[in-house]
């Protein structure tokens, strides 16, 4: 009877052992694509930041929608790709409050989306996240 009991004991111990490790290696996956779907929206906002500086009339800052662009991100020491990303951008006019003010000034919004390698959206909850990162561009004037 003890033996049965502690049979008992031991299974369930084990099975609760067993969700902790499923748990935790889901978090760790949701921390990884969250990571790098930041990375890649925060990357592509400042690349058009950067071009706003230089050329603010290239063709990726004219008013409308962009993209997409696809990013892969691959694993240096295995040579996989680990995330699939699909970037599209809006790109529109600041407007001012002020009648008859135009502002030199661009709001732009980074989507970035997971996808599969038949680039189609891949989003699954606990393991893949979507990310929206904003900004205005406007002239320096010295």
């Amino acid at each position: 009877m003890e033996l049965l009991v502690a049979t008992f004991i031991l299974t369930f111990g084990l099975l609760a052992a067993a969700q902790i490790v499923y748990a935790a290696i889901n978090s760790a996956s949701l921390a990884r694509a969250k990571g790098n779907i930041t990375i890649v929206a925060q990357d592509k906002l400042e690349f058009l930041a950067d071009l706003y500086a230089r050329n603010p009339g290239a063709a990726e800052l004219a008013d409308g929608e962009h993209g997409p662009d696809l990013v892969q991100i691959v694993n240096p020491i295995t040579n996989t790709v680990m995330d699939r990303f699909r970037i599209n951008w809006q790109v529109r006019a600041v407007s001012d409050p002020r009648p008859g003010k135009i502002l030199a000034a661009k709001q732009v919004v980074v989507v970035v989306m997971p996808i599969n390698a038949a680039n189609q959206d891949n989003y699954k909850a606990f393991h893949n996240k979507a990310a929206v990162v904003a900004g205005i561009f406007s002239q320096r004037h010295e």
